[in-house]
């Protein structure tokens, strides 16, 4: 009991720390006082290990969904929690955790409760609650949902107009989050339409309905809004029950871009407006007063639109440059003479790397930008119409542990990508050069680190799409002026297709140092081949080193003398010696972190969402790591294990010398759609 209520408390702490989500309303508590419990009661402590679970299960589950039944009947305390699409692990679990205890301030000793917040649902209940779920139990009309409506304001919008945006941006909503397709039923859609102000919506469901049961449960909400909660035009409604949930505001209630884009419906005709009559001199005084004052505003307009128009001239002098705003998505495509200009034609001096899928040169546009330019290898010319709709694809990735993507440029054989510049250069070149002495501080190795994570969690979870990089290595790591991590050339395994390789000796790609045993050897793909590579930099981070080290009087790789070390116990030997205990401390659990993401077999390793609980919950116990996949320096394939677990070596050409193993197989890529 009380190690659930000290999880709960150490979760709503991070709540408080971690900065806010975009707010969503929050109606209060719904208690069912209809059936109680006493206090130190049996039903109380399986409710408190129903408080511990639930939010560790949600945040850990790619939906965000989890459900739990903890002692048995009559004291069985039954919950389900629901996070809302967009939120991360951490946040996940905090707002379950903090559910919990407003459920326990508004109702207490009530056995059960329904919580609306921000950024998850939950209810509990000492009764069976999942059997609704059954088809034979499915009843809509039992399904009263909690409204939480803005009528402090109103949107200036005739009451036909507003009440159609509304109903077309819930109509798309729900067919959306409806149409889930991928494994975990992610039920979630965010919309954004182009009204007057704009419209913003989300919706989503619980991944055990089926589809037929999601669409049921949001175009109730949508119902039920529609009907009863559009007059005044509030600019917000939140429709809650425990299995879906339905919005709009005219304000974002969710991060990043939308996945919809939306027009606006028809603006209906202005209506004509009838002047009453009138007789003799009032008549034309009225109509002398009403001269005047239409030349004197005659007179205002005409000032402004001059101001106008002669500012923009000057504006668009300084600002042209060649290129054009494709639809309504964030990204843009230049032409070759506007990047070659702003690079000074791909000068060396510009150069800021190379690596497997290019290089990448600084550039300034014309009006002062500074962004940052890959020429792409391969997928040039043809295909431009494939090659638009993946880069759109990319550009919709909006995380701020991601590189923002901002547009692309293909002439002929050349296929450019353009980024935001990221002043800071890669993490290498930060953390390998020796002399730019310690850098870094502890504080900032550790911030990297969950950086580096939460980006690889949007990808992998948090995306419309699963995006696995497969190129995750230091030098793919940018920092900005704060040092926060930006991943970048995430995608462009995706977006070049197969067949290109970083060594162009075989048809993976990646980078030797960096690449899990499963995808250098048979070129299988899943998440976890991202997981390696974390593994990999985190020990890089921790410990300065790289394991790509080409010095010739290294003996061992980086992962090898890890393991060395942390199976003699001298482990600490290989952090700095500035370190002070609490980053001792924390330096060895990033370590024992590190260990677990290199192990040999995919299913040892774990989710990247465990990855991020483990890096932001200190008291989360950590399973013992197994032997590191790869070892470096012998000169022959070692025997075979007795054991059965495959052993992969590193060979001095970099190649991977075990049973014949070479990177010149052909590849088998599983997809993993979302």
């Amino acid at each position: 009991m009380l190690a659930g209520r000290y999880a709960i408390a150490v979760l709503t702490l991070a709540s408080l720390l971690l900065p806010p989500l975009p707010a969503m309303a929050t109606p209060p508590p719904d208690c069912e006082p209809s059936s109680t419990y006493a206090a130190n009661s049996t039903f109380q402590a399986n409710l408190d290990l129903l408080a511990a679970e639930l939010p560790v299960n949600a945040s850990s589950s790619p939906a965000g969904f989890a459900t739990a039944a903890v002692g048995t009947a009559p004291d069985q305390a039954n919950g389900l929690a629901l996070c809302r699409g967009d939120t991360n692990a951490s946040f996940c679990a905090a707002c379950v955790a903090a559910a919990f205890q407003d459920a326990q301030q508004a109702c207490p000793l009530d056995k059960g409760a329904k919580v609306y917040r921000d950024a998850c649902v939950l209810r509990f209940a000492g009764r069976r609650i999942l059997d609704f779920l059954r088809e034979d139990q499915w009843l809509i009309s039992e399904l009263v949902p909690a409204i939480d409506t803005d009528n402090t304001r109103s949107v200036d919008a005739p009451d036909a107009w507003f009440s159609a945006a509304v109903t077309g941006i819930f109509t798309a909503l729900v067919d959306r989050a409806a149409a889930a397709t991928n494994a975990t039923r992610k039920y979630f859609a965010t919309g954004e339409m182009d009204f007057v102000p704009k419209l913003y919506g989300l919706a989503q469901c619980a991944p055990d309905l089926t589809p037929p049961q999601c669409r049921d449960c949001l175009r109730n909400l949508q119902k039920v809004v529609t009907a009863q909660f559009l007059g005044g035009r509030p600019p917000s409604n939140t429709a809650f029950v425990e299995w879906c949930f339905l919005r709009y505001s005219v304000s974002p209630a969710y991060d990043g871009r939308a996945m919809l884009q939306l027009a606006a419906p028809p603006a209906p005709p202005p209506s004509a407006t009838l002047t009453p009559p009138s007789s003799g001199r009032k008549k034309s005084a009225a109509g002398i007063s009403a001269g005047i004052a239409c030349l004197v505003v005659l007179m205002l307009i005409l000032s402004v639109l001059f101001f106008l128009c002669f500012r923009r001239r000057i504006k668009a002098t300084e600002n042209e440059h060649s290129l054009k705003k494709i639809g309504r998505a964030q990204w843009t495509t230049f032409d070759l003479p506007t990047l070659q200009e702003a690079t000074e034609h791909f000068s060396e001096k510009n150069k800021l790397g190379e690596g497997g899928f290019g290089t990448v040169y600084k550039g300034i546009l014309s009006d002062g930008q500074e962004i940052a330019v890959k020429k792409l290898l391969g997928r040039a010319g043809p295909g431009l119409d494939q090659l638009q709709n993946e880069v759109r694809v990319l550009a919709e990735l909006q995380h701020k542990n991601l590189v923002g993507l901002q547009g692309f440029c293909s002439h002929q054989n050349d296929t450019l990508l353009v980024y935001e510049y990221i002043k800071n250069g890669s993490l290498d070149s930060i953390l390998f050069d020796g002399s730019k002495g310690n850098a870094l501080n502890w504080e900032q190795q550790y911030n990297i680190i969950l950086g580096i994570a939460k980006g690889i969690l949007y990808l992998h979870e948090d995306s419309s799409m699963r995006i696995i990089h497969r190129d995750l290595k230091a030098n793919n790591i940018l920092l900005d002026d704060n040092m926060e991590p930006k991943i970048a050339d995430f995608g462009l395994a995706r977006l070049l297709g197969e067949g290109h390789t970083h060594t162009q000796t075989g048809r993976v790609v990646g980078t030797f140092g960096y690449m899990a045993p499963e995808y250098a050897w048979g070129g299988s793909v899943s998440p976890k081949i991202d997981i390696f590579s974390f593994g990999v930099l985190v020990l890089e981070i921790v410990t300065r080193r790289s394991n790509c080290s080409s010095d010739d009087h290294s003996t061992v790789n980086l992962l090898s003398d890890v393991w060395d070390h942390w199976m003699k116990g001298t482990v600490s030997q290989m952090l700095h010696p500035s370190l002070d205990e609490f980053a001792r401390s924390q330096a060895l659990r990033c370590i024992h972190i590190g260990l677990l993401c290199i192990q040999p077999e995919p299913d040892d390793r774990p989710v990247i969402s465990s990855v991020v609980f483990m890096l932001t919950r200190d008291s989360m116990e950590l399973q013992p790591p197994a032997q590191p996949a790869f070892f470096f320096g012998r000169e022959s394939p070692p025997a075979s294990r007795s054991d059965g677990q495959r052993s992969y070596v590193y060979g001095r050409s970099g190649f991977i010398l075990e049973q014949g193993i070479s990177v010149n197989e052909i590849t088998l890529t599983e997809l993993y759609p979302r």
